[in-house]
């Protein structure tokens, strides 16, 4: 997230402080400049109080609204996205028109995206990811955050694949080959575009071949050679027919 920094040093959020804050008298701009030290200095959690303290004891100031998107970037830096993510959906509630949206939006979904757990468990959080990141892309299709959205989600859908998948073989393996087929379908039909489809085709053959279904499984063998020619799967999907 250093960029997320710079770009926010772009939008004039985080300028070069430099100055000792007057500790003697506390004001928006004396404890925004504290704030900022102290993240310049990774001292994150510090940071994100300062930052929040300017939208506690002074909510009307020029710095709030600023202060409460950068304490939620200083709560991600440290760590805390829960605490990232409240912050964030206090603002995106009360000031849904800031022009700070688009980068709290990114924000959020990059907190979910940094909580999800390895391949083989739940994949909600990076299901609900991925739907953050789609809402950043269509309300915001020329923000400077759209790219790297789109690399997340394609990043994302590998992971729920593969996810999907390792579910899929499990219940295939314990011949439960309709659960099976649910998942595969899922993914040939959902997310094809990703590196485990192929894979997904050839297990579908599979279960056909167990169910009896030859007709289906031949329709399948079709599908997989037409849209993946040079896949490796196409040989041991010949080598099923044969049997």
């Amino acid at each position: 997230m250093n960029r997320s920094f710079k770009l926010l040093c772009c939008l004039g959020i985080v300028g070069c402080a430099s100055e000792k804050e007057d500790f003697k008298d506390r004001t928006p701009e004396s404890i925004y400049k504290k704030a900022l030290i102290l993240l310049q200095e990774n001292e994150y959690t510090d940071a994100a109080s300062e930052f929040k303290d300017i939208e506690i004891l002074f909510p009307y100031s020029s710095k709030a609204h600023e202060s409460q998107i950068l304490s939620a970037y200083c709560f991600f830096l440290a760590s805390s996205y829960m605490d990232a993510l409240r912050e964030i959906a206090i603002f995106l509630r009360y000031h849904p028109s800031h022009e700070l949206v688009p980068y709290a939006m990114y924000l959020k979904a990059m907190c979910l995206y940094m909580q999800i757990a390895s391949v083989g468990r739940d994949s909600k959080k990076a299901m609900d990811a991925k739907r953050s990141f789609l809402e950043v892309i269509n309300k915001f299709p020329y923000s400077p955050y759209r790219d790297d959205s789109l690399k997340r989600i394609a990043l994302l859908d590998d992971i729920i694949v593969a996810h999907e998948m390792s579910i899929g073989r499990y219940y295939q393996r314990n011949k439960s080959y309709l659960a099976a087929m649910g998942r595969y379908n899922f993914i040939i039909n959902q997310l094809p575009r990703t590196n485990h489809t192929s894979e997904a085709l050839y297990r579908l053959i599979e279960c056909c071949f167990a169910l009896g279904l030859t007709e289906e499984a031949e329709n399948t063998r079709q599908a997989l050679e037409l849209s993946y020619p040079h896949s490796q799967w196409i040989q041991k999907a010949a080598a099923l027919r044969k049997k």
